[in-house]
């Protein structure tokens, strides 16, 4: 990326939004922060362990997730029982390889994911694909499938998201060059051979995409965007046309403090306007010394999901959604 074409205040405005040369070229106005991401499901989904963001079916009553430790991740299914989120189990189509990475198709009919299978080839290889379950009955799951090689195009395919009329959003991390995102079209019943997004370069760490139903736009995460910070974080994308706007910056409230956070794989939720991501972001502690009832409270949250591992978080995106349309 070069900023040889940007003036001195083009370059304030680098600094102001926290965003990388290409992108304030382009710039015109920072768009709005957004409120301070609250953490999901405490105690059910946010956890102990490695907990990621959910996605859901269209009516909201089904949700997976992955649950991970040092050994692999596996899918976990949770409903919507009078309000409230059982007890997480292990999705019947998940456990036997690591699975990760779930995501409803918009007409909530089947599940892509991503699983990582140990090939016997020689030499022996971890190929890294997205597979498929469709819905049988209620609550029920077919057996799974991998998708063909026009999506798995190389061996390390990660983080699916699909719109309304089933085209796949993904990410390859390609042999030699580096981490991509791709989109297969899916025309004439089967997919098409995938292609880049136009926006998406090696080297910029694009990972996770997670396009809106009706491929408006579409959020996503990476790590070498923002000058000088090595760190995950998410950005938002609008079509323009038949093409795609520049990417900007997803900023919160609070996500310039000491320790930042790491967050990537976004998920929308069913009214397409709250995202859900993973972070290893925490809550504030209250300041020492701790009265008795404090010191019990932050015991109890460290126990029950406050411990530094990952957890899923949830954000408002209607400002910036509100702003985008607004400017049009």
């Amino acid at each position: 990326m070069s900023g040889s074409r940007c003036c001195m205040l083009c370059l304030a405005l680098v600094v102001a939004l926290g965003l990388n040369t290409a992108t304030a070229a382009t710039a015109t106005a920072a768009p709005p922060a957004l409120a301070a991401p609250q953490v999901f499901a405490p105690g059910i989904v946010s956890g102990p362990a490695n907990d990621e963001a959910p996605t859901f079916s269209p009516d909201g009553n089904t949700l997976l997730f992955t649950r991970s430790g040092a050994g692999g991740g596996t899918i976990m299914e949770s409903h919507r029982v009078d309000g409230h989120w059982s007890a997480p189990v292990m999705a019947s189509f998940s456990g036997a390889w690591p699975d990760l990475a779930p995501e409803f198709s918009p007409d909530g009919r089947y599940v892509i994911y991503v699983s990582i299978h140990r090939i016997d080839s020689t030499p022996a290889h971890n190929q890294v694909g997205l597979w498929r379950v469709d819905r049988a009955g209620n609550d029920g799951w077919s057996k799974p499938r991998r998708l063909p090689d026009a999506v798995n195009i190389s061996d390390a395919v990660w983080k699916a998201s699909m719109t309304r009329d089933g085209s796949i959003y993904f990410l390859s991390i390609d042999p030699g060059k580096g981490k991509r995102l791709y989109v297969s079209h899916y025309a004439h019943g089967a997919y098409q051979p995938a292609q880049p997004l136009p926006f998406s370069h090696y080297g910029d760490n694009d990972v996770d995409p997670e396009i809106a139903p009706d491929g408006s736009y579409m959020v996503f995460a990476s790590d070498h965007r923002l000058p000088g910070d090595s760190k995950d974080h998410l950005f938002i994308v609008f079509r323009q046309g038949d093409g795609w706007d520049t990417p900007q910056a997803i900023r919160y409230e609070g996500d310039d403090a000491p320790g930042f956070s790491t967050d990537y794989l976004p998920h929308l939720g069913p009214d397409q306007r709250t995202l859900y991501f993973t972070s290893d972001r925490s809550m504030p502690v209250a300041h020492y010394p701790h009265t008795p009832a404090q010191a019990a409270e932050y015991l109890q949250r460290i126990e029950q999901w406050d411990n530094g591992n990952l957890n899923a978080w949830s954000v408002s995106l209607t400002p910036l959604l509100e702003a985008h349309r607004n400017a049009g």
